[in-house]
């Protein structure tokens, strides 16, 4: 069977995190720095000890234009160290939390935020589902076509997911050619529907391999009271019948019929 015609090229995404905390914490460690100085300067009475030396070497140096000098140079140095660390943090904690192939989250930090959810979705009685799919025979494309190929296959796959969920859902990679979606504020159908959405587009996509793609895909909805682990379980159970029933197609809450 040769290959559907529709393709794409692979856009650069990346889902950006900053760790707040660690930076307003750095922020706080240098005014409290800041006031220990400024006390102990007071304590020892710097400020006389500095005038009687600046009285003394006037006459070589200038100093009220190096003292305008350190005023002017001193607040932007602070502000160019203050935004370079910024960037170090950002890069630092995208790194942590983000597949280094695919560049969506990664299962650590997907089941983090997984965790939360559920407890906020319990809390404020919303809807919570939760998407696991892989690529069917993803083994024989690494075998038949090589590793290079089969990477470029879950970029590729990984690309077309994120083009199709809404923003407030996540996607992740939690696997070798496994993914994972939290549908926030989506009920089982809605997670349905959004499924076969992606299964249909999968099959439909040229990934530049002589073969036609697809996937299988398992959904659950998150009951009253019920744990993370209980919903995951699920969906992973609904993920193997789809794969032990003819793969490509969807399995769930009133889950379709196997597709010819």
């Amino acid at each position: 069977m040769s290959p559907k015609k529709d393709s794409f090229t692979l856009p650069r995404f990346k889902h950006k995190y900053l760790d707040n905390w660690r930076f307003l914490s750095e922020l706080l460690l240098a005014v409290l720095v800041l006031l220990v100085v400024f006390l102990v300067a007071a304590e020892l009475d710097l400020s006389g000890t500095l005038y009687s030396w600046s009285q003394r070497v006037d006459h070589l140096f200038d100093l009220d234009d190096l003292l305008l000098s350190v005023l002017l140079v001193g607040p932007l140095y602070l502000v160019f160290f203050a935004y370079r660390r910024l960037v170090e943090i950002r890069t630092l904690v995208e790194q942590a939390n983000t597949d280094v192939l695919t560049g969506i989250l990664n299962r650590r930090y997907v089941m983090e935020v997984l965790a939360r959810e559920v407890r906020r979705s319990h809390r404020y009685h919303r809807e919570l589902s939760v998407i696991l799919f892989d690529i069917d025979h993803f083994k024989q494309i690494n075998d038949q076509f090589g590793h290079p190929a089969g990477d470029r296959v879950l970029k590729s796959f990984a690309s077309l997911a994120a083009g199709r969920i809404r923003d407030l859902d996540l996607l992740a990679r939690t696997g070798g050619e496994e993914f994972m979606v939290v549908a926030t504020e989506t009920g089982g159908m809605g997670a349905m529907e959004l499924a076969e959405r992606l299964r249909s587009a999968v099959e439909s996509t040229n990934f530049g391999i002589d073969q036609v793609v697809t996937a299988s895909f398992g959904v659950s909805q998150l009951r009253p009271g019920e744990s993370f682990g209980s919903l995951m379980q699920r969906a992973d159970e609904r993920l193997y019948r789809a794969k032990r029933d003819g793969r490509n197609r969807v399995e769930g809450p009133g889950a379709n019929q196997p597709r010819p």
